[in-house]
């Protein structure tokens, strides 16, 4: 019983509802992005199928969840790698002004995908947080988000395309 003591059930029911609503979100909008995706693919001459384009986009999205909770394992050494990589002569500091100010503006641009993103990546950092500082090794942690994470996330598939 001490177990549960140790175990944070609250936040980790949080990770998992918002993984849920993220599969949620993507069986709703899957079909219609599909019709968009075949229809303009016809129109460069490509032969796609509806089933393949259904089924790529949600592999894509779960290897969306796969990235965004593997991406925690090493935060400090990801963060020094996109941004303190750049720096090291004149050239490449304005070359990497320029590509983050791309960026920027497509974050302004698509600031719903964005902040859908950017909510996913918070609810993973909480589940993180909270599993550490129990006291739980770094193997443990990350493997349990990510059957954490996959499994809301398949939970919101499943229960889209489940409803009455």
């Amino acid at each position: 019983m001490s177990w549960l003591i140790k175990f944070p059930v609250l936040s980790l029911c949080l990770v998992f509802a918002t993984y849920s609503v993220f599969g949620w979100n993507v069986g709703n909008s899957a079909a219609s992005l599909t019709h968009v995706l075949v229809e303009q693919g016809e129109s460069w001459g490509w032969l796609l199928k509806d089933d393949l384009v259904f089924l790529g986009l949600h592999i894509l999205a779960g290897i969306v969840v796969l990235v965004i909770t593997t991406s925690l394992i090493a935060p400090v050494a990801i963060i020094t790698i996109v941004f303190g990589s750049g720096f090291t002569s004149d050239n490449r500091a304005m070359i990497a002004v320029l590509l983050w100010s791309f960026a920027i503006v497509l974050m302004f641009s698509w600031l719903t995908y964005f902040v859908r993103l950017l909510v996913l990546l918070c609810a993973a950092v909480l589940g993180k947080l909270q599993l550490q500082s129990k006291g739980y090794p770094q193997w443990q942690v990350i493997t349990m988000l990510i059957i954490i994470c996959l499994g809301g996330f398949a939970s919101g598939l499943a229960a889209f395309y489940l409803k009455v």
